[in-house]
């Protein structure tokens, strides 16, 4: 789950909704996207659909968001989503496993007491399985390349969820502009005219079109589903469920655009 807060309301994404828009990104970055790193970034997050369905509160009655679901129930997601895609696609889930111990080893400073030890055993887990992953792939040499394009891709999905289009000038995203010609460097965002434009952009001309995501003229065109909510707490799980089911949908929709020429 992903929640943009303000003062009045609340608006939840649910976070394979997040991933299936970070799919649409990794499709729309390639003429040839690789099939397993498509896979990957559209299906990581399947590991939060049962959660998803029952979604829980914290102790002050505020909805949890990913971040902060309890550290047992995160590494439990993360494994079930692992197994889901690996299941499916080896090379898919040896991806989402990078990609989940990675993030999870970047906040490890933050963690103390037993989130910590939950959060070590889970990372000397998944080191184990993906070193017999790589082995039985017979040692991928484009694994690190395609975890990039993931973890950037995502990340632009991620921010896209969580934060109103006006406060997005100015960030940055994890290199996702992969060209031979030139070094892979930052993404900066700036936001003109109600675009969000991406320099260097990861996106060439036109290679589909649909109702998940459309491009022309270089521009992309991509929508996620929120649910609107009013800024409370609630008394209970199921109170926080009932009102999540009756909540007006909206549709978050973006332009992405390379800069002026």
């Amino acid at each position: 789950m992903i929640i943009r807060r303000s003062a009045q309301v609340i608006l939840v994404v649910a976070q394979p909704d997040h991933a299936r828009l970070a799919g649409l990104f990794a499709r729309a970055g390639h003429q040839k996207p690789n099939p397993s790193l498509l896979a990957a970034a559209h299906h990581h997050d399947d590991g939060w659909l049962t959660w998803e369905a029952a979604p829980t509160i914290d102790e002050r009655g505020r909805p949890h968001d990913f971040l902060t679901v309890p550290m047992d129930e995160r590494v439990a997601i993360y494994r079930r989503g692992i197994d889901l895609v690996a299941g499916a696609d080896p090379y898919a889930g040896l991806l989402t496993s990078m990609h989940f111990s990675r993030l999870l080893a970047e906040g490890l400073g933050s963690l103390e007491g037993a989130p910590r030890r939950v959060a070590e055993a889970f990372l000397a887990g998944q080191v184990a399985w993906e070193v017999r992953t790589r082995r039985e792939l017979g040692e991928p040499s484009g694994a690190e390349a395609d975890y990039l394009l993931l973890r950037g891709f995502d990340f632009l999905s991620l921010l896209l969820c969580m934060r109103p289009l006006e406060e997005l000038a100015g960030t940055t995203l994890p290199p996702i502009h992969e060209r031979s010609e030139e070094p892979a460097r930052p993404t900066a965002i700036d936001v003109v005219d109600g675009r969000v434009v991406l320099d260097p952009y990861p996106f060439g001309p036109a290679k589909h079109t649909g109702p998940e995501g459309s491009t022309g003229n270089e521009a992309l065109d991509v929508a996620v589903e929120a649910r609107l909510l009013p800024a409370t707490t609630f008394d209970s799980d199921q109170a926080y469920r009932s009102a999540l089911a009756a909540a007006p949908v909206e549709e978050l929709r973006f332009t992405l655009t390379p800069p002026a020429r």
